[in-house]
């Protein structure tokens, strides 16, 4: 199965449990997870939405009341692409082997016309179309068609393009459920959005602070080494996104049995959940982390919404006392949106192109426009990892290319393509790479990502590092050897 439809999944069982959590959202600022010794840092919210992002590109964000934790992720998730509107949705039911043939004739030819490569990523498209001609003449019904059509989208071996049938357009585009929807009680375990490529153990990302794995005494950093007595195995490129839907919602029974890890000198121990209702989930954070100097922090869940907003309001107030002298933006395990606005608090100018690769096709500038809000001289370091998605590839990207910051940790996700929809004749729908983004220089970060300045790798025990986890305390060292201190 192709990694989006595994993570797609995953990202409605998301929806399903985080909208009908049975914790309300907190009156107050939970917890910080950083502690400094002299300031006390402050959440900017950890307030859960049931509205995802809108299909159409991000607007300029508004100065509300930001669309953030699990459920906004969720949602980011789903959208962890560079979406263009789709077409309008229509149709009739088709049937017969002359509609069958026709529909796939209709998906060959938006292929052809619109792919972001017209090498196909080599495959034989001539060929292709061939093959499923002949096999639409022995369709005998819709469903048939529609396995085919998904089958022909398969041969482009591109983990975005995709095709939608009816059955699947609700989780295509809206991750909220209904009021009757049955609540999927949750242990508490953020795994989502998947652990990073890099990643060589099953790592829990976060924990609710009100769930069952945070009464039992599960910590970030944690490592996961069994699943209900079976051993969790990594893949060629990573572990499965579905252990992430498997630890946090369970396979229908109200219990799971994790084997856990919670440090060196700690032997593997089996811990039993009951799944309930979560609360108080890590969303947007930030603090000093060093107060002479004056280094800052915020964690950036995701780029949706009010993402520049809240970075803006943060490094403000931070610098209610004093300028900053150094200030850290962490985009690991952040799905997206749009961070065009977010780079523009720091710099502006040309960062590359956007478009089709297709031979004699036209590229897009792309651009990040000013003024700056903030300035062009502090210095910042942002934090990445194989789970930075989308605006969370363009953001580092930007940030890098213009020379406005340095990037630690590990290469980001590369997820960087376009995709817009296009209609059949019967209703459903293809998803269709149909752009991708490249620097100044021509390189192109798709599958690749932004490749750090200073690589940290988490190693085994890098997210229980203290005070600080590894790589954000790599960002530290960096900053403390340019400012002094």
């Amino acid at each position: 199965m192709k990694r989006f439809s595994v993570l797609l999944g995953l990202i409605l069982a998301l929806g399903l449990a985080l909208a009908a959590c049975t914790s309300p959202a907190p009156t107050e600022n939970p917890s910080p997870m950083i502690e400094v010794e002299k300031e006390e840092p402050v959440q900017i919210t950890n307030t859960p939405t049931t509205m995802p992002p809108s299909e159409t590109p991000t607007p300029k964000p508004t100065k509300g009341a930001p669309a953030t934790g699990p459920l906004a992720t969720a949602a980011a998730l789903a959208k962890q692409v560079t979406v263009q509107p789709a077409t309008p949705m229509g149709g009739i039911k088709i049937e017969g082997p002359d509609d069958y043939v026709g529909l796939i004739k209709q998906a060959w030819s938006i292929v052809e016309a619109n792919y972001v490569r017209d090498n196909f990523n080599g495959a034989d498209w001539d060929a292709i179309y061939d093959e499923y001609v002949a096999l639409a003449e022995d369709v005998e019904s819709q469903e048939e068609v529609w396995d085919l059509l998904a089958d022909l989208i398969h041969e482009l071996n591109d983990d975005h393009s995709r095709f939608v049938p009816p059955q699947n357009m609700e989780a295509e585009f809206d991750v909220e459920t209904s009021d009757s929807a049955e609540p999927r009680p949750f242990s508490g375990i953020i795994l989502w959005p998947g652990p990073s490529r890099e990643d060589e153990y099953l790592f829990v990302w976060d924990v609710c602070a009100i769930s069952p794995a945070a009464s039992s005494g599960i910590r970030r950093g944690d490592i996961i080494t069994a699943i209900d007595g079976e051993p969790v195995i990594r893949g060629e490129d990573g572990y499965s996104a579905e252990y992430a839907s498997l630890v946090g919602f369970g396979s229908g029974a109200e219990t799971i049995e994790l084997t856990i890890q919670q440090g060196p000198d700690h032997k593997t121990k089996d811990i039993t959940l009951t799944f309930s209702g979560v609360g108080d989930c890590p969303g947007w954070e930030y603090g000093l982390v060093n107060t002479s100097p004056r280094i800052g922090y915020i964690r950036v869940p995701n780029f949706d919404g009010d993402a520049e907003h809240n970075i803006y309001q943060a490094i403000q107030n931070m610098e209610t006392d004093a300028p900053l002298d150094g200030l850290i933006v962490d985009v690991r395990h952040n799905p997206g949106g749009n961070s065009d606005d977010s780079v523009a608090i720091f710099t502006e100018g040309i960062v590359g192109t956007v478009g089709s690769l297709r031979e004699d096709s036209t590229r897009t500038t792309y651009r990040i426009r000013g003024p700056v809000q903030w300035n062009e001289t502090t210095p910042v370091v942002v934090l990445t990892d194989g789970s930075s998605h989308s605006a969370a590839d363009y953001f580092p990207a930007a940030m890098k290319e213009l020379g406005r910051a340095t990037i630690i940790g590990m290469n980001s996700a590369g997820n960087t393509e376009g995709i817009t929809g296009f209609n059949l004749g019967d209703g459903t729908m293809i998803r269709l790479a149909v752009s991708t983004m490249a620097l100044n220089d021509g390189t192109l970060l798709e599958d690749v990502g932004v490749t750090p300045d200073i690589e940290v790798p988490l190693g085994k025990w890098g997210l229980r590092q203290e005070p600080y986890d590894i790589q954000l305390q790599a960002g530290i060292d960096f900053l403390l050897s340019l400012v002094g201190g």
